[in-house]
């Protein structure tokens, strides 16, 4: 991702983006996605606007808010991104033969179906909680 220049941290904003509706996401929404503090996520899209890849639009239901959602420029960075990684994953495995992909993709399913992830949103905040 380093060549594109994008971080982890924006790749991951741009790919929150990418899944919401076409208007966007509040900042609040998008911290809360990835568990960090707004103010955090602000820093984050400040760099992803000055790099035109992002827009703030006013919250068409509350004035007060901005709705964050991609550019035209960020939905084809994302495109790139997908393909660097794609062939980033090519590259790793094409090490490994066919039986050895075909062993290694049963065992990863075992250990999916047998350690399920937690529903997205289930974590809590444990200061919040006391």
């Amino acid at each position: 991702m380093t060549p594109l220049g994008i971080t982890p941290h924006q790749s991951r904003v741009l790919t929150l983006l990418s899944r919401a509706d076409k208007i966007g996401l509040r900042n609040s929404q998008l911290a809360e996605q990835l568990h960090i503090a707004a103010r955090s996520t602000t820093e984050v899209v400040d760099q992803l606007e000055a790099k035109e890849l992002v827009v703030r639009t006013p919250d068409p239901a509350d004035r007060r808010a901005t709705l964050i959602a991609l550019s035209a420029t960020g939905r084809a960075q994302l495109g790139e991104l997908a393909e660097l990684r794609r062939s980033s994953m090519d590259g790793y495995f094409d090490k490994l033969g066919d039986e050895d992909r075909a062993e290694l993709t049963r065992l990863l399913a075992i250990l999916d179906r047998e350690n399920p992830r937690p529903v997205r949103g289930a974590c809590k905040n444990p200061a919040k909680e006391n």
